[in-house]
């Protein structure tokens, strides 16, 4: 009996490790607005947090049993140091798996951490889970030049 459940345990890792994998839609850029036309006194520094649209990226996860998403910024290019950039899940998306985490945002560093975990079975899915950026730092003192920045996402087996 022992080696029967082994042999289920090893065959379902095998199945799990797999199967997991998870689809992006994302908007690919965002651009901010000027803050020039907020500017009315002279010597304030105008500092400004935007945010993107509730849905800019789009998740579709399919795995089996329990998975975690991590978020990390993997590429910074022309990236100030007083920008920091923000991550969260503005809803369940479509489909049975139950979602958990991820609903306020976390400021995503170069270090991975938890964005949301979610647990599925063999007919369980989520499809367009909507994904909000959130920026905070713009200022009028930073030089006008494009930003970019790289988020990368990772799912894992629990």
């Amino acid at each position: 009996m022992r080696y029967i459940t082994a042999f289920c345990i090893a065959i379902l890792s095998i199945f799990t490790a797999s199967a997991q994998t998870i689809t992006i839609n994302s908007g690919n850029t965002w651009s901010i607005p000027s803050l020039s036309s907020t500017i009315t006194k002279a010597g304030k520094n105008y500092e400004h947090v935007e945010t993107s649209s509730a849905s800019q990226t789009l998740f579709k996860v399919n795995a089996l049993l329990g998975w975690t998403l991590t978020a990390h910024l993997s590429t910074t290019s022309n990236w100030d140091p007083s920008l920091k950039l923000y991550v969260q899940r503005t809803g369940n998306g479509t489909g049975i798996a139950i979602l958990s985490g991820g609903t306020t945002y976390i400021q995503l560093t170069s270090t991975p951490q938890v964005f949301f975990t979610g647990l599925l079975n063999l007919l369980a899915h989520r499809d367009n889970i909507p994904i909000q950026y959130k920026i905070e730092g713009l200022s009028v003192m930073l030089p006008v030049k494009t930003y970019t920045a790289t988020v990368t996402y990772t799912i894992s087996g629990l």
